[in-house]
């Protein structure tokens, strides 16, 4: 299980994730690990600390510094 963060609702919980994958037009293949929060079902991101600071993205040549929307 991983923590995601619910902008919506604004509250970290734990979920099993699933790959959401899209093709970029800059960047290519993309993916980002996504879970459906328990209490609005809104589709959320994985939860980054301040300490960590890579924005989750997986694309194949940013490396999480891209403008892909990741």
């Amino acid at each position: 299980m991983e923590k995601y963060f619910c902008q919506k609702c604004q509250k970290i919980f734990e979920a099993q994730g699933e790959k959401k994958e899209w093709k970029d037009k800059i960047y290519g293949d993309c993916w980002k690990m996504i879970a459906f929060c328990p209490d609005c079902q809104s589709e959320c991101d994985e939860y980054r600390s301040k300490n960590n600071s890579n924005s989750g993205c997986h694309c194949a040549n940013c490396q999480g510094h891209c403008g892909c929307g990741c």
